[in-house]
């Protein structure tokens, strides 16, 4: 996040500015650069702002203490367009400054006395001819400038368009100046005290000072008369406007004009030794940084009043979380139907089958002997539990669509919970850009999410009868127990029962040889395959009743199962965008939150 004095904060707030604009679908908000622009040059420029008819030439003859306006120049009385006015020398680093105005005329008149070196002084258009046009001049040049000096008369003082102006300009208020000319004609038009008007002048300027946030520092603001720079020249001119003989009547017989006329003179003494003195280049570095942290702050503010990005942040979460979606998208995917269809994709996928074939395979791996007459049993139920009359009761033709409930498809579910979200986001959505997926999107990932969730749902109920394995007695009991069956008949028992003729007194040899016959052999290596047989029959019936079970605890599954998962993924996928904008809204507004609040500068000793 910038500070206030990053070099680079006029980008960062161009940045963000288009960014707010895309975001919030408004009209960027026009801002003021020039401010690091400044930074890298030795001038101090000061700008020479008010309406028309305020001596603003007079003014700047009067600094220059030469004709530097004159006359015949196209600007003057009723300034249409910038005039810079600068000794040869400065002319150059003028020239760069303004430069990063395309489109901006300025007049330089490079013909000021060596006694401003370092100094400029721009003549800006009035706002009261042409306002619009002219306006918009002195906003575009203003980011150039290091100084304000505001000329007003007392007639104008208060003016709300001039207050509203100041607001505008985006100058440190330790840099700006305050001018009331014309005091001459005051205080010879006033009939009370002189001294008592000008602190009536006084009062309303330092209100109009307090208005524009200046808090009033009496420091920068000055009572002149441009014209006649002298306290003999201002009562000799009161004088000529009262016809009275000569300027001694009004020192004789009015000391208050007196004191007036020395008051007004000593501002122009102390106005022209601060404003045709350049500053130092530390204070100047210092002034310049004041002016770029001012407007970085007011202009952050701007922003914030602009966009009112804090309240559509707080809309979007108020009525676009993740829950206020979930909640709508339930009332087009009730509970009653996301369970349904689960059971539905499970019975479509014929659970039984697949659970009875490999839970069959998985116990009878552990009986290696059973697997050469296993696996073509396996094969045969297979076989037998594919076929329909195995199905469970209740359960839909595989042809059917089984996301049609009610007469309604998928679809039509997906462009009704479209819908609501739309409903609920008119307002806001509007002015905020996201994009939202489609109703087609919502079905493609629902119809995804579904089959998912069947499948981990075959998986939980399945699971633990996966989990059964024997014991090592029990492992080794399978595989002993086979081979013995395998044995007994054809050789063990043949052999047993001739040794027990042999007890009797027969010829064992003989009865051993007659009990070996291939044909007994034979006989007895069927009887122990049919045993073989009858055990496997038993693994496949005890996977079979195992599966039937699984499958009963699969359809009894509570209605509450499987709605919040898929309404929960749904309320996901439609509020990511809107949550990538809230984020961006949140970063941004606490970004210009923290310019806007960031401290200012302390104020310098001097006026610069």
């Amino acid at each position: 996040m910038m500070d206030n004095t990053d070099p680079n904060i006029e980008a960062h707030l161009a940045t963000v500015n288009h960014r707010l604009s895309e975001l919030l679908r408004t009209p960027p908000l026009a801002l003021a650069t020039g401010g690091t622009q400044s930074l890298g040059d030795p001038l101090w420029v000061w700008g020479i702002l008010g309406g028309k008819d305020v001596g603003k030439s007079t003014l700047i003859n009067a600094l220059a203490d030469g004709e530097v306006v004159h006359g015949g120049s196209p600007v003057g009385e009723g300034t249409f367009q910038p005039a810079a006015y600068l000794h040869q020398q400065n002319r150059d680093a003028a020239e760069v400054r303004f430069a990063a105005f395309p489109g901006l005329t300025i007049d330089f008149h490079a013909d000021a006395p060596a006694s401003m070196g370092g100094l400029v002084l721009v003549d800006l258009p009035d706002f009261d001819s042409m306002y619009t046009s002219h306006i918009e001049q002195v906003r575009t040049v203003a980011g150039a400038l290091d100084g304000i000096i505001w000329v007003t008369t007392p007639k104008k003082v208060g003016d709300l368009r001039a207050i509203n102006e100041i607001h505008r300009v985006l100058k440190s208020r330790k840099n700006f100046v305050y001018v009331v000319n014309k005091m001459d004609w005051l205080l010879s038009q006033s009939d009370g005290p002189p001294n008592g008007e000008l602190d009536r002048l006084s009062a309303a300027l330092e209100a109009q000072m307090a208005e524009c946030a200046t808090n009033g520092d009496g420091r920068r603001s000055f009572f002149i008369s441009a014209r006649h720079q002298t306290a003999s020249s201002i009562l000799e001119e009161i004088a000529r406007c009262r016809a009275l003989p000569d300027a001694n009547v009004l020192v004789a017989g009015e000391s208050e004009m007196t004191v007036a006329a020395e008051r007004v003179a000593r501002d122009f003494d102390a106005l022209r030794s601060a404003l045709t003195t350049a500053p130092t280049a530390e204070v100047s570095a210092e002034n310049k940084q004041a002016n770029l942290t001012y407007q970085t702050r007011a202009q952050a503010q701007g922003l914030l009043d602009h966009y009112q990005p804090r309240a559509a942040l707080e809309h979007l979460r108020r009525n676009a979380s993740v829950e206020v979606i979930a909640e709508i998208l339930r009332q087009s995917f009730p509970p009653v139907y996301c369970d349904q269809l689960v059971q539905r994709l499970n019975a479509d996928r014929m659970p039984f089958a697949e659970w009875s074939s490999l839970l069959f395979r998985q116990r009878i791996a552990f009986w290696p002997v059973l697997g050469v007459i296993a696996w073509p049993l396996a094969f045969v139920g297979a076989v037998l539990g594919s076929l329909r009359r195995l199905v469970p009761r209740g359960v839909v033709a595989p042809s059917e669509d089984p996301f049609r409930f009610d007469g309604l498809t998928l679809d039509d579910r997906a462009n009704g919970a479209f819908a609501g979200v739309r409903a609920r986001l008119a307002r806001i959505a509007d002015r905020i850009e996201f994009s939202l997926p489609s109703a087609n999107e919502l079905a493609q990932q629902f119809r995804a999410d579904v089959g998912e969730l069947a499948s981990a749902h075959r998986e939980a109920v399945f699971e633990p009868l996966r989990r059964g394995a024997p014991s090592r007695f029990g492992r080794a009991l399978r595989w002993v127990a086979p081979i013995a069956v395998l044995i007994w008949f054809p050789l063990a028992q043949p052999l047993l029962a001739g040794l027990l003729h042999a007890a009797d007194g027969a010829s064992g040899v003989r009865v051993v040889v007659d009990l070996l016959s291939a044909s007994n052999v034979l006989m007895g290596l069927g009887v122990s395959l049919l045993i073989l047989c009858g055990l496997v029959a038993c693994i496949y019936s005890g996977a079979v009743r195992d599966s039937f079970a699984a499958l009963d605890r699969l359809r009894g599954a509570s209605p509450e199962f499987a709605v919040e998962p898929l309404t929960g993924s749904l309320a996901r996928a439609i509020g990511q965008p809107i949550e990538s904008a809230c984020s961006a809204l949140s970063e941004i507004t606490s970004d210009l939150e923290a310019l806007a609040d960031g401290n200012r500068p302390g104020t310098p000793s001097t006026l610069y």
